[in-house]
């Protein structure tokens, strides 16, 4: 995290060889790129409207230089991700100041999302956290910035935004935010550490931020049921993953910070060399920037914190889960999440992120994992439902990518962001994370949206939210039963579609898709089989950038 917001890194996809399938077009317009360029983007933050639940944002990083000028991006669906539309924040209130990323997504019960980001002056590393608010995801008006830093001198981080959504807490609807403040003197930094401050008015004014403890990486807040604050910080180089908590609304906390993870976790490796180096990651020296944060989330009802902590274990990355019953003071057995045979030494495992449904109760974490491919390169996303034992198997959300194909030069690496991200609500679940995909010219950000139908079956699709080229989803189910199949699909541009079902031998079994597509737009689709017997086939779509395939097994009605 530091080195992209110090140095001030642009990280951009290579294009290299195709991995898998690289997809197809849609009916009507969902996402527009309103600079006309393609960038990358990473990153994500992502938050459901409580007040309706059609409603999705996603916020995202971009280039710099496509931030200061047009503002940070926003993709919204109305209609429970099944399509996306692109709009961008207002420039900041201070002209002075220019957008510089960490986005930071959530909403409130009155049906209000309010966006925080990184503010730079780009002369001192001075900067602020500016916020802007929306109740509908695309129009978005700006609210007052948090003056963490007065004389504009010193540069926050890692800018994390939460709201008290118990209502049977002291401060209902109150927003906090979160940041790890860099103080500088002629560019050198020399103190840093975790800073909160909260607002009563729907950020309309903020209080005078608070200085908790020095920490040097990611912090996430949450809040209990009867209004507790908790901040969770990690510290890359001694791996303290730790928990500052309050009972009193924040005049304080504890001190010193409650101990999340054992003793025994250990931090990933340090680069020496290139520009990262002094910084953790993984895949090797010619691997990417990544460091192992703890991500947790609070049960509103039963008030358990859950949390899903990294760790570098037979040099591999692992996560572990613990929750506690008593506001941190103790926890549970930490158990392995995010390998199915609870074997952890064939796969990494990483950037999660915790997320309560606070109408059903049900927890979740979302990570990357490696487990899909056996040589321990190529990553997917993946999902687990959290429980007090760990039996489900991690639902794999895309095709695998290799993060390793992006462009490298003297002074980038390769770079899919500082975390995934994921919100639920009354049954739906919402996941974004970044994808460099060979092929590609750039990092794409992808969305998994999952909700239940009327009768009982769910709705579950990754789509692609930004790409350069064509893109076509695995199948969903695969295999399938023989009855349907959904799909997703993108286009960046209008062009002819065909989509037909091929035997091995490549005879046409069965037509699913033949239209003209006359913007650029991502969209899930469900279709029916016909006479489809048992056995592989070949999807095969056709748009004027050329033939897409993915594979589809048919096990029979």
């Amino acid at each position: 995290m530091k080195s992209f917001l110090l140095f001030g890194l642009l990280f951009l996809t290579l294009v290299g060889p195709s991995l898998y399938a690289q997809s197809a077009p849609s009916d009507s317009a969902g996402v527009t790129d309103v600079t006309n360029i393609f960038l990358n983007q990473d990153n994500p933050s992502v938050s459901i409207n409580r007040k309706n639940k059609n409603i999705i944002v996603i916020g995202s990083a971009s280039d710099y230089n496509d931030m200061d000028a047009n503002g940070m991006p926003v993709y919204t669906s109305t209609n429970k991700g099944l399509s996306w539309s692109t709009s961008r924040l207002p420039l900041p209130l201070n002209p002075d100041l220019y957008a510089y990323g960490e986005p930071s997504i959530t909403s409130d019960d009155a049906g209000n999302f309010y966006y925080a980001y990184i503010t730079n002056d780009g002369v001192d590393s001075g900067g602020n956290i500016s916020i802007a608010s929306s109740t509908d995801g695309k129009i978005w008006t700006n609210s007052t910035p948090i003056n963490n830093n007065s004389t504009n001198f010193g540069h926050p981080d890692g800018v994390f935004l939460t709201v008290d959504n118990s209502p049977i807490s002291t401060h209902y609807g109150r927003i906090y935010a979160v940041w790890d403040q860099f103080f500088s003197d002629d560019l050198l930094f020399t103190e840093e550490g975790a800073t909160i401050a909260w607002s009563d008015d729907k950020c309309k004014s903020w209080s005078t931020p608070k200085f908790l403890g020095a920490c040097d990486d990611y912090q996430m807040c949450r809040t209990g049921k009867q209004g507790e604050i908790y901040v969770s910080t990690s510290d890359s180089a001694g791996l303290g993953q730790e928990i500052f908590v309050s009972i009193n609304g924040g005049t304080t906390f504890s001190d010193p910070a409650l101990s999340i993870s054992s003793s025994f976790f250990k931090s990933y490796p340090f680069f020496t060399v290139g520009p990262d180096s002094g910084y953790t990651g993984l895949k090797g020296s010619s691997g990417f920037a990544a460091f192992p944060y703890v991500a947790f989330d609070v049960d509103l009802k039963t008030g358990r914190i859950h949390t899903v902590s990294g760790d570098y274990e037979g040099d591999l990355a692992d996560l572990y889960y613990s929750y506690s019953d008593n506001n941190g003071a103790t926890w549970s057995t930490p158990q392995v999440v995010g390998v199915t045979e609870k074997d952890v030494t064939s796969s990494d495992c990483f950037d999660p992120w915790v997320t309560v449904d606070q109408k059903t109760g049900e927890a979740y974490v979302l990570f990357h994992s490696s487990e899909p491919d056996p040589k321990n390169i190529f990553i997917a996303p993946a999902r687990v439902q959290l429980k007090d034992t760990l039996e489900g198997q991690p639902k794999i959300l895309n095709t695998p990518f290799n993060p390793l194909i992006v462009e490298k030069t003297a002074n980038t690496s390769p770079y899919i962001g500082d975390h995934t991200m994921s919100d639920a609500f009354d049954s739906i679940y919402a996941g974004a994370w970044t994808q460099n995909r060979p092929g590609f010219i750039d990092g794409d950000i992808f969305a998994y949206v999952s909700y239940q139908r009327s009768d009982n079956s769910y709705v579950e699709a990754p789509i692609v939210i930004h790409s350069s080229k064509c893109w076509l989803s695995s199948p969903y189910p695969n295999p399938t039963n023989g009855n349907s199949i959904s799909l997703s699909y993108y286009t960046p541009h209008a062009t002819r579609l065909i989509l037909d079902i091929l035997d091995m031998s490549g005879k046409k079994m069965q037509r699913l898709i033949d239209k003209s597509i006359s913007a650029e737009g991502s969209f899930t689709e469900e279709f029916s089989l016909v006479n489809i017997p048992t056995g592989s086939y070949i999807l095969q779509m056709l748009t004027n950038d050329g033939q897409i395939t993915q594979k589809l097994i048919v096990l029979g009605k």
